[in-house]
């Protein structure tokens, strides 16, 4: 191995220069120049150990793991690649061409040739050909990447955190998005009831997703009805067209114009999710949302959309005194008072409703879970305990059901027993 030749490749890195900034080709670094690579060598396999339990790499660490800088960078090329925009015969695509090429050349190193290899051999075996305890499955590992690949990756999943995570939260303190490592998987299959309300939610998106204009969302209705789960479900739905899910807090709604600024130059589609949205009278946090949803100098950005749930259709609390009649210039401002606290709602263009299920839903809502958890139980029984438990419980609601059915699959596999 031409040790020279390495460390030139690392060394001369320009687009991709953030992977020679990484600790594990720091240490590889460190590994070929020291005149003892004992104890960096033993520190380059503790950390691809590591990392492969954390990201469920298998097969050669060293490679895989180089691969996966190279494909998870976030540079001037790859946010080209994530937005379409045609990179060949410019400068900077002849750059990345050449750094990934350096890259594909240091990821087929063989770390059985680096200085003192020979005494961790068992260990360096271990890692050529490794076996975490929860493999992620593998959407983009080739024996080779060209340029041309890694502008088509880009291009489908993003760039940077955007390609590996499908949910997000914002970091007020870094300004920056958080990618939530395990996000909640539900589905649409996991979901009974509310099929109109699912179906005007999917239009919606799609239309979003496909460059039409589409419309900010606000779901309201009972608790537990599924208005967060059907959001969540979008993203795992439409992920690999493009769409990914920011859920940010009432507080952070004041750090909007930061929160776009970020999602403005992404080739990705963004739903910016706010959950259970309400403001007391004295919060004035709503007036920043207003001002973007419509109306705002600078306008909302196409690939963004706001989609809200609630327990309150108005958002805003309003009192009494609100509506109740007075004096003739009283009575303006009531009005005005008035018309301020509905406008934050008016400004969703779609209000989807999710009401409390009826017994019936209620039952279907039951019978429906039951059977897709395995849950064996006679229909006779299995409504009147539902029932039951819903009396003494929160009132039929989709979240409820599941409660009941989690309590019965405990009660009929244990006897009600602990061990």
């Amino acid at each position: 191995m031409n040790f020279d030749k390495v460390t030139d490749n690392i060394n001369s890195l320009t687009v991709y220069r953030n992977i020679a900034k990484d600790k594990i080709v720091g240490l590889l670094c460190e590994v070929l120049s020291s005149q003892d690579g004992f104890e960096p060598m033993t520190r380059l396999i503790t950390l691809l150990m590591e990392e492969a339990e954390r990201k469920g790499f298998s097969g050669n660490l060293f490679r895989n793991y180089i691969i996966h800088l190279l494909l998870s960078d976030e540079n001037t090329f790859t946010l080209y690649c994530e937005n379409g925009i045609r990179v060949e015969d410019t400068s900077i695509y002849r750059m990345a061409k050449r750094d990934i090429e350096s890259v594909m050349q240091i990821a087929d190193i063989d770390l059985h040739e680096l200085p003192d290899a020979h005494f961790l051999k068992n260990a360096v075996d271990e890692v050529l050909d490794y076996t975490p305890v929860n493999a992620a499955s593998d959407k983009s590992m080739s024996d080779k990447l060209t340029v041309e690949d890694i502008i088509a990756f880009h291009n489908k999943f993003g760039c940077g955190d955007i390609s590996v995570y499908r949910s997000f939260r914002y970091s007020s303190s870094a300004n920056a998005l958080k990618g939530i490592t395990h996000p909640d998987t539900i589905t649409f299959d996991d979901l009974i009831g509310y099929e109109a309300q699912t179906k005007q939610l999917i239009e919606n998106t799609e239309a979003f997703i496909n460059g039409y204009r589409a419309n900010n969302v606000l779901l309201v209705g009972a608790r537990g009805t599924g208005k967060s789960s059907s959001v969540k479900a979008l993203v795992n739905r439409y992920f690999e067209d493009g769409l990914r899910l920011l859920e940010i807090t009432k507080e952070q709604i004041a750090s909007l114009p930061d929160i776009l600024k970020l999602l403005r130059p992404r080739g990705r589609y963004f739903i910016i999710f706010i959950d259970d949205l309400s403001f007391d009278e004295s919060e004035i946090q709503y007036k920043y949302m207003k001002s973007l949803l419509e109306g705002g100098a600078e306008g909302k950005p196409d690939n963004v959309l706001f989609y809200a749930t609630s327990n309150r259709r108005h958002l805003i609390q309003e009192k009494w005194s609100d509506r109740s009649s007075g004096s003739d210039d009283a009575e303006v401002h009531k009005t005005d008072t008035l018309n301020e606290k509905l406008s934050l709602a008016d400004r969703f263009g779609i209000t989807i409703t999710y009401p409390k299920p009826t017994p019936k839903e209620y039952i279907n809502i039951v019978t429906g879970i039951a059977r897709r958890r395995g849950l064996a139980l006679d229909e006779q029984t299995l409504k009147a305990e539902a029932l039951k438990w819903e009396l003494n419980q929160k009132g039929m609601s989709g979240r409820t059901a599941q409660q009941f059915i989690n309590n019965m699959l405990w009660q009929t596999e244990t006897g009600g027993k602990k061990d």
